[in-house]
């Protein structure tokens, strides 16, 4: 279970010897954009056998500690609930002890996850003769709301030819405070286009769907 207090780790002997690493996987990209979700968290190696144990404290560069993973009696798997009004930012998973089933210290990686806002880019088209127009619309999710809002972001309309599956960039655009951003240009062929939009600091990349003209 989650933000068990560190201290529970039975202290190692003094002449105990590290034998091996315990590893923490966690994911990486977390995404906000809905009130709560869950994610798994894995421990491997011997401290997740035959009474091991294991912990890390979840810690912001600014904020301090947000949290942390703690592991016992050789469990290899626990749940971490991510509610939208968690801190933002590059966490790290700081180890605070890991032990094997005959109390021998073990030692630990320090994995990172990288938590930011939900973004979502959309796109429509339109061709008149050889002219073609896109607009790509911008959207951020809002935690106060728990909704999405426009809002103004930059991004990029982006092409491929049919057939392919490589995009290639079109135009780099910012989109205006209603979150909106229009292209035109001649271009007698058919293509396959979309918007994206990039990454923040508070905010993750997002592409659009296909739209085909």
């Amino acid at each position: 279970m989650l933000m068990l207090a560190a201290a529970a780790f039975a202290a190692p002997s003094a002449n105990a010897e590290t034998t091996a690493t315990c590893n923490l996987t966690a994911p990486y990209r977390v995404v906000i954009g809905q009130p709560y979700k869950e994610f798994k968290l894995y421990a491997s190696s011997v401290c997740s056998l035959n009474g091991g144990s294991s912990g890390w404290d979840l810690i912001h560069p600014s904020q301090g500690s947000q949290g942390g993973a703690y592991f016992f009696g050789g469990s290899a798997q626990e749940s971490w609930d991510v509610y939208d009004f968690h801190t933002i930012g590059l966490h790290t998973w700081r180890p605070s002890g890991a032990f094997d089933g005959a109390s021998n210290p073990l030692t630990q990686n320090a994995p990172q996850s990288d938590i930011r806002l939900a973004t979502a880019a959309w796109i429509s088209s339109k061709r008149t003769s050889d002219v073609v127009t896109l607009t790509g619309t911008s959207l951020l999710y809002s935690t106060g709301s728990d909704s999405y809002f426009k809002r103004s972001a930059q991004g990029a309309f982006q092409f491929k030819e049919r057939g392919t599956t490589t995009w290639k960039g079109l135009k780099a655009v910012t989109t205006n405070s209603a979150g909106v951003a229009t292209m035109s240009y001649r271009y007698s062929k058919t293509r396959d286009y979309r918007f994206v939009l990039y990454t923040t600091p508070v905010s993750w990349d997002q592409a659009s769907a296909t739209t085909t003209r």
